[in-house]
This record gives C-alpha cells, sequence and structure tokens, in this order.
C-alpha cells in the first residue's frame, strides 16, 4: 500500500475517533443533564415538605399514626436517593416496597377510621406468631419460660379478636391495597418490586450484565429513573394524602401535584409511574 494511502487511512480513523469520543461525552453530558434535573425535582419536594408541615401536630391515636407513616415514607425516600446518588440500586427495592406499604397503610386510615382496630391487629397478629413458637433452647427468645409464652398467646388472641370483632384473620396485603384503591398498584408496581426484594429469577438477573456475573453494578438509565421518579412520586402523594388527612396546609397539594408531573414528564414513558393521587 502506498504511503499516500496509509496517511490518508489513519487520518480517517483518527477523525472516527475523535468524533466517536465527542459522541461519548455528549451523552454523558445529556445522562448527566437528566439526572440532574430529576434531583431538582427532589430539592422541589424537600422545600414543599419543610414548608408544609411547619407547626403540623396530630390530634388522636389515629392522626399519630398517620404522621408516623408519612415520616417512615419520606425517611426510607431519603435513604433510596442517597443509594443512588452512590451510583448503586440493589437496595432500592426493598426500601420502596416498604415504603409503598406505609403509603398503602396511611391511605387506609385516611379512607376508613376504623382500620386503626385492623393495623393494630396485625401487630397482635405478628407477636402471637412469635411466641407461639417459643422454645426455651433458643438464645434468641426472652427468658420468660415456656409457660408465660403460652399465656401470652392466650391473651394476644383474646385481644386480635376483640380487635377484629371476632373474625380470625387480618387483612391480606391484596386487601388493604384494595381498600386504599389501589388494587392495580399491587398487581403491577408492588408484584415487580417484591420479585426484586426476593432472591427471585428476577431479582439475579438484575445482578447480571449478559454472561458476566458481577458483584456491584451500576444501574442503568431504565433502572435510575424507574427509582427515582417512582421515589419522588411516592414521597409527594404520601405528604398529599397526609395533609388532606389532617387537613392541614392543603395549599401545599397543587405544588406537589405538579411537581409530579415535572418528574414524570422528565422520564422517558417506560419508566413513569402513574399518580392518581
Amino acid at each position: 500500500m502506498r504511503p499516500m494511502a496509509m496517511w490518508w487511512i489513519s487520518v480517517v480513523v483518527m477523525s472516527l475517533q475523535r468524533w466517536l469520543q465527542l459522541v461519548i461525552n455528549n451523552l454523558i453530558w445529556l445522562i448527566f443533564v437528566m439526572r440532574a434535573k430529576i434531583f431538582d425535582n427532589w430539592r422541589t419536594y424537600t422545600r414543599i415538605r419543610a414548608q408544609a408541615i411547619e407547626g403540623m401536630k396530630f390530634r388522636g391515636r389515629r392522626e399519630q399514626l398517620i404522621c408516623g407513616l408519612f415520616a417512615r415514607v419520606d425517611a426510607l425516600s431519603q435513604d433510596i436517593v442517597r443509594i443512588l446518588k452512590a451510583d448503586a440500586s440493589t437496595g432500592c427495592a426493598p426500601l420502596m416496597r416498604c415504603a409503598f406499604e406505609s403509603f398503602i397503610d396511611l391511605k387506609c386510615f385516611k379512607e376508613n377510621e376504623k382500620y386503626i382496630y385492623e393495623f393494630e391487629a396485625l401487630h397482635v397478629d405478628s407477636e402471637i406468631k412469635y411466641y407461639k413458637f417459643y422454645d426455651e433452647a433458643n438464645k434468641y427468645f426472652p427468658n420468660i419460660g415456656a409457660e408465660q409464652a403460652k399465656q401470652k398467646v392466650r391473651t394476644l388472641q383474646e385481644h386480635k379478636r376483640d380487635l377484629l370483632e371476632g373474625r380470625e384473620k387480618v387483612m391480606r396485603i391484596k386487601d388493604r391495597f384494595e381498600m386504599a384503591g389501589e388494587l392495580g398498584s399491587y398487581l403491577t408496581i408492588y408484584h415487580t418490586l417484591s420479585n426484586l426484594t426476593h432472591p427471585s429469577i428476577t431479582a439475579l438477573s438484575s445482578q447480571t450484565d449478559g454472561e458476566d456475573y458481577v458483584l456491584q453494578k451500576r444501574p442503568n438509565d431504565s433502572t435510575y429513573n424507574f427509582f427515582f421518579s417512582s421515589t419522588i412520586n411516592l414521597a409527594c402523594a404520601t405528604l398529599i394524602e397526609t395533609l388532606e388527612a389532617l387537613d392541614y396546609n392543603r395549599h401545599f397539594e397543587k405544588d406537589l401535584f405538579d411537581n409530579i408531573s415535572r418528574v414524570n414528564n422528565k422520564c422517558p414513558k417506560k419508566d413513569r409511574v402513574a399518580t392518581e393521587e
């Protein structure tokens, strides 16, 4: 091959390399800008939250639990954001699943004043299961003795029947979603989060990149957008429900709805999580 041809090929290759590097840099910058805009929406939520809950006080046990559930969703949302800021995502699904369940409980409290008895019965039912399998040989159980454990079970069972007005079983998680008017979310979003939370095929496959197993995998754009947009939407929706339930600073609800709309407009359609609240 002639020297002139070799020189021309090297010029073309160098030009292609520079063009490819420029494209990559532009893509990186675009992703950075998109993520920065989503962070802006999170900061907008925290600003609205600070103003909306200032001076908020609860009246009675029901409102106390509603405020507690809001605080739980807010704290879990902050933890999810910290994980995403660290370019990770594996811990997001379990945290979001917990936050989603708390949001559903909050909506049930708002929709039905008697839900407080169901909510307390859930705790009592958990205690019954705990003491029912009491074993003195198990060092992780409290040192109370087998007879006292049996007495606790009987007392708790009686209390549970009183709370449930004679029913034997507490509501299933699906029933709680239905009471909250979120059955569609249970069949879709909650189902996906559950698959990612437990060591299922879905969860395990998300930890691989092609055929190569990795110890830590950075979230792709779709995963990042899904968790971040869902977290902001859930935090905003929970605050809206809280303000409505307590009839407090409700003029901030429009700002929260607007923030949800901005989040969904900035994320690809397939990554959006619809909110009807």
